[in-house]
């Protein structure tokens, strides 16, 4: 799979990340409580294909019930670029409209069941493999 580097950050500009993907992006639009409240629109990537390149200082996290998902925002602006899914605690969410125009070519939403989270998880077959690095991206 061709890989382009997608660069992006908040509304300020404080926080700064890189991510290596394709630009034809597989986006997920989640019901669960917080993501319905943000509007949390996200694509999965490996934690190896993701740079913070500036702006950790200005980085803060909110969790709740389970606590493995990070849900990472700029203290400075307040959004949410990217974070840790609960699905992929290994990779990270990234926010496509937080990526800097001129890299994407294509965008296809899929429905998330979030508030039958763990029957959703059950179901979905390949949710959890898309923050595990392909063989030649390790």
């Amino acid at each position: 799979m061709d890989h382009v580097r997608h660069t992006g950050g908040c509304h300020c500009g404080a926080v700064r990340f890189l991510v290596c993907c394709s630009p034809h992006l597989h986006v997920f639009q989640c019901n669960c409580s917080i993501c319905t409240k943000k509007q949390n629109l996200h694509f999965i990537v490996p934690k190896n294909q993701f740079t913070l390149v500036q702006g950790v200082e200005h980085l803060t996290t909110y969790t709740f019930n389970t606590h493995v998902a990070q849900h990472t925002f700029c203290k400075v602006c307040g959004v949410q670029s990217f974070y840790t899914p609960r699905s992929n605690p290994n990779g990270y969410g990234i926010a496509p409209h937080c990526l800097d125009p001129g890299t994407v070519c294509s965008v296809t939403v899929e429905e998330f069941c979030g508030e039958k989270w763990e029957e959703s998880m059950q179901a979905h077959k390949t949710i959890q493999d898309m923050s595990t690095p392909a063989e030649d991206d390790s």
